[in-house]
This record gives C-alpha cells, sequence and structure tokens, in this order.
C-alpha cells in the first residue's frame, strides 16, 4: 500500500505533538490530584452535594466550598479531555508499537472507571472505602501516563541505550519490585488517611502509643510506616546502583531527583506526626508521593523499553 505525502505528514505531525501533549496530560493529572487533596483536607468533599451538577447548576453559587469542589471537577474535565485525545491519536498513528496503545487504552478505561466512582463517592456523601479506592485508581492513570512519558519523550528514551545496569536482569526485576512495593506504599496512606489511623501514634519513628482501644488504627499506622522504611531501602539502593553503574547525566538527575524527593516525602511525614496534621503538610505530602511515584515508573519504563530493544 502506498503511503501518500499528505499521510506521512499527518504521522510526522502526531509523533511530533504528542511527546508535548503526554507531558501536558502528565502535569494535569498531578495537579489533579493535587487539587483533590485540597479539597480533602480543607473538608469540601461535598461542596457540590449533586454530580455532575453543583447544587443543580453548571455554574456553582458563590460558596467557597462549592467553587473549590467545582475547580477540581473542571481540572478533572481538562484532564479527560486529553487522556480521550492521547487515546484517539495512539489508536491512528501508533499502530506499530502496541505498548502504547495499550498504555494509553488502558488510561482511558481508567478514567472512565474513576469518573463514575467519582460520581458515586459524591451521591454517597464520601465514605472512606470510595475515596481509597479513588486515591488508588488516580495513582494507576498517572503511572499509565508517566509510561508513556518515558515511552514518547526523545530525551527519556535516549537513556536507556547509555544505562550499563539496565542490562542486568536483577536490576530490572529490583526495579519491577520498587513499582509494586511503591504503589502498596500508596495504598497504605491512603487507607491511614480514610480509616482516621493519621495520629494513632503521636512520635516518629516509634509509635508512642499502645492504647488498646485504638490498636486496629496503631496496627495501620505502623503498617504504613513499615511500606515507607522498605521503599526507603529500595530506592537507597537503586540510587546507589545508578550512581555507580552509569555515566548518563539525565540518569544521574533522576537518581538525585528520587533521593530528593524520598527525604522531602519522609519530612513531610513527619511533619503531619508532629505538628498534628497542618493542611499544608497534608497536601504536600500527597504531591510528592505521586511525583516519586511517576518518577519510579518511567525509570521502570525506560528499563523495560531497552529491555524490549534488545530483544
Amino acid at each position: 500500500m502506498n503511503i501518500s505525502t499528505a499521510d506521512r505528514t499527518s504521522h510526522l505531525s502526531v509523533h511530533r505533538l504528542m511527546p508535548s501533549l503526554i507531558l501536558s496530560t502528565w502535569i494535569s493529572a498531578i495537579l489533579l490530584i493535587t487539587v483533590g487533596g485540597i479539597v480533602r483536607v480543607t473538608g469540601y468533599g461535598l461542596g457540590c452535594p449533586d454530580w455532575p451538577l453543583c447544587y443543580g447548576q453548571v455554574i456553582p453559587p458563590a460558596l467557597i466550598g462549592a467553587w473549590v469542589e467545582f475547580t477540581h471537577r473542571v481540572l478533572g474535565a481538562a484532564t479527560g479531555l486529553q487522556i480521550v485525545l492521547i487515546g484517539v491519536l495512539s489508536r491512528l498513528y501508533y499502530r506499530n508499537q502496541p505498548w502504547m496503545q495499550r498504555a494509553a487504552l488502558g488510561t482511558l478505561g481508567l478514567l472512565i472507571v474513576q469518573t463514575g466512582l467519582g460520581g458515586v463517592h459524591v451521591l454517597l456523601e464520601i465514605p472512606p472505602i470510595t475515596g481509597w479506592i479513588h486515591t488508588g485508581l488516580a495513582m494507576l492513570i498517572v503511572g499509565l501516563i508517566a509510561v508513556q512519558v518515558a515511552g514518547t519523550l526523545p530525551s527519556l528514551r535516549s537513556l536507556g541505550a547509555a544505562i550499563e545496569p539496565f542490562r542486568n536482569g536483577r536490576f530490572r526485576a529490583w526495579l519491577s519490585g520498587m513499582v509494586g512495593a511503591t504503589y502498596v506504599l500508596l495504598l497504605t496512606g491512603s487507607y491511614v488517611t480514610r480509616s482516621g489511623a493519621s495520629l494513632a501514634c503521636p512520635a516518629f519513628p516509634w509509635c508512642g502509643s499502645d492504647t488498646p482501644a485504638i490498636r486496629h488504627l496503631i496496627e495501620i499506622q505502623m503498617l504504613h510506616r513499615y511500606a515507607a522504611f522498605s521503599v526507603a531501602f529500595l530506592t537507597l539502593v537503586t540510587v546507589i546502583w545508578l550512581l555507580t553503574r552509569q555515566k548518563s547525566p539525565g540518569l544521574t538527575w533522576i537518581a538525585y531527583g528520587m533521593g530528593f524527593l524520598l527525604l522531602v516525602q519522609f519530612g513531610l511525614g513527619i511533619a503531619n506526626v508532629l505538628l498534628r496534621l497542618p493542611m499544608w503538610s497534608r497536601v504536600l505530602h500527597l504531591t510528592v508521593a505521586t511525583l516519586f511515584w511517576a518518577n519510579v515508573v518511567i525509570l521502570w519504563t525506560i528499563c523495560w523499553i531497552r529491555k524490549q530493544e534488545q530483544i
């Protein structure tokens, strides 16, 4: 089959557009999670008590809570439209890259579920279980967009060829375990918040409490801390491995970035406990967790793409 000049030009234009579109979508998704955190910590989860309208209106009334929640919905709609566009373009122009189509369509499928769940969450008056699932799905969406970021940005794709550790199967397995452990950490953190266990342990690193009446809350809080220390160990080994086994400036920056985000995240977690959950640290804790998660997924994707290219 002959491909016309117009078709070639169209394909080339889309492939030039996609990295910027995917990066924009990734940033929008992280902002959406941050605003969602603001909605939660300010107690404005029912700022709009109905869905999809707000007080039965397209434009909400002049109430602070309504506009905080409405801003979250608008940003969610903008992010959703970008995800739909990526899904359509991937289906049309990335037929020779099945992994790209799967990531884009997977993100679109999760978006549909997430949108419906968001409506249910409001209509059921924000029960903890739907909020926990909502956060878990949001992180999966960010992770799948991060996969596409790593797979389309030339500056990231080129890192695979320069990375000596990625030829080591043990390193790839280590990164896969790190991705799984980080996601579990995110889920335990969200469960701590949704279960009311955030201040079950008033000290750090020890719990500082052994009250029998809240034993189950203490166990939830300590489970999250154990998961955090596990991810910290995995991260430390990964950073050392990257800094000592390769000489790529890009990978060096990723390694330092992971280490920096880990330190900041630990500091925010400690601030949450010792300062008794100030709003600013709670929102930043969620945002930095999202950035760290995306960083880990991007590194894993670079490794995975490198493996595929060697097959």
